[in-house]
């Protein structure tokens, strides 16, 4: 490592903007490079108009391809200091850079500012050349919501690459636009299995709006569309929505295929109405164990939900935590602690770890190292947050994989003095959503002695 490293990363440390400046604009293009990556993570609005000045693409920076990398961590730098200065310039960035990972920075940068003034170009993006950019730029138009770009998504949901029909299902759910609902409904019978996850989480999004055009999908001649409709039907709830599940399994509009009756009975768990009792008790006869399975686990589900929920205490004398009744705590060979949610087949569990010698060790150093361990496995960060409490520093990462199935992922770390725990959460999204309040219970009451 020669000297110039080393200032960098003093610079950075110590956070100097003014000396990381200064080395953005120097002779040699690697120490740009590495001045534009220190000043991505100090996040400073002093350094705004710097970075614009060395976001700017010129003709002869193709003969040097480290200026790409410059251009880059420009861009993203810019996006987390989130400085509306630097709007006009990431538009240009996306229009004009041949670079499509300058054109994907710049893209994430404008949906990480908001401003609508990005509209027009990010519209214009979703035709880009390289999916990488057109999915961002989805994901950007969903971030800012503005009605004008529905017309677009909704087009998009038909692009070649399925990442970009994911990102448009995710921005038409945060947009709500009523227009969306039939082509996400098509979008639930997308080859892909992620595109049609996120198109069924959109439509739950819109809440009883979806809600009759779901009831009509569940006379779809496709099966697995009918079953993955019940699933919607069941997140957002109702008197319709309960209705329309319980008719799954009596009268003529009983559904011929146990998938469908399977998925019915776990909405009817999710939504949690004695009235769905009978028709899961008749469900709980079908020929086929899945019916069977699904129907016992929602009638669990719904005569607990109706019963006073009781809070455990876990306590080892150097940490405890509450937790409800719908977990159970097991011990592994290890001495680790696993806790395990009694949901649709034990979905999610807890690993409670335990790290000692850590006082030089920050729970925010901790966290990129955690952050790291996301990357490697191929998970994607949805969320961060950083917090104090009880004398301990906190810090939360949530994200999701879908290289098998879809897959949330929570740890949160809990740093006092030389001792670090961290809770490491993983299992179905659907699980998680069920769980989000005994979940909150067990961060909130974690507490290390001392």
């Amino acid at each position: 490592m020669d000297s110039t490293d080393l200032d960098i990363e003093y610079l950075e440390e110590n956070r100097d903007v003014d000396g990381l400046v200064r080395l953005l604009k120097d002779k040699d293009y690697l120490n740009r490079k590495e001045a534009a990556r220190a000043l991505k993570k100090v996040g400073d609005e002093r350094a705004v108009d710097a970075l614009i000045d060395s976001l700017k693409y010129k003709s002869w920076h193709s003969d040097y391809i480290v200026l790409n990398d410059v251009r880059d961590f420009s861009a993203e730098a810019l996006g987390k200091i989130g400085d509306e200065r630097a709007v006009p310039y990431l538009i240009e960035s996306l229009e004009e850079d041949p670079d499509e990972e300058v054109r994907l920075k710049a893209a994430w940068a404008l949906g990480e500012i908001g401003s609508p003034e990005a509209v027009d170009t990010l519209i214009v993006a979703l035709g880009d050349d390289d999916w990488s950019v057109r999915r961002t730029a989805a994901n950007a138009l969903g971030m800012i919501a503005d009605q004008r770009a529905v017309p677009y998504l909704i087009k998009a949901l038909n692009d070649s690459d399925w990442q970009v029909r994911k990102f448009a299902a995710v921005s038409l759910g945060r947009m709500k636009d009523e227009k969306a609902i039939p082509i996400l409904l098509e979008a639930m019978e997308d080859e892909d299995a992620d595109v049609r996850w996120k198109a069924m989480l959109a439509l739950a999004k819109f809440g009883e709006r979806a809600v009759k055009p779901l009831i009509k999908t569940l006379q779809n001649e496709n099966w697995s569309v009918r079953a993955r409709a019940a699933e919607v039907i069941g997140k957002i709830g109702g008197e319709d929505a309960l209705n329309a599940l319980i008719g799954v399994f009596v009268g003529n509009t009983r559904d011929n295929n146990r998938h469908v009756r399977g998925r019915a009975a776990e909405a009817l768990g999710r939504i949690g109405d004695e009235r769905a009792l009978e028709a899961l008790r008749y469900a709980q006869k079908d020929e086929y164990l899945f019916v069977k399975d699904k129907a016992e686990i929602a009638i669990h589900k719904i005569l607990k939900k109706h019963a006073k929920t009781r809070i455990l205490n876990f306590d080892n004398g150097e940490v405890s935590f509450d937790y409800s009744d719908h977990w159970e705590i097991i011990s592994t060979s290890d001495a680790k602690k696993v806790v395990r949610g009694l949901y649709e087949n034990n979905s999610i569990t807890l690993s409670l770890n335990r790290n000692t010698n850590v006082a030089e060790v920050s729970s925010e150093e901790f966290a990129e190292m955690l952050k790291d361990v996301f990357i490697v496995q191929g998970s994607e960060i949805l969320d961060e947050r950083y917090f104090e409490k009880y004398g301990m520093d906190v810090y939360e990462v949530y994200g999701e994989n879908h290289d098998v199935a879809p897959t949330s992922i929570l740890i949160v770390s809990f740093k006092k003095d030389d001792l670090l725990y961290y809770m490491w959460f993983v299992g179905d999204p659907t699980a998680f959503e069920e769980a989000s309040e005994d979940i909150e219970i067990m961060v909130d009451s974690f507490y290390i002695y001392g």
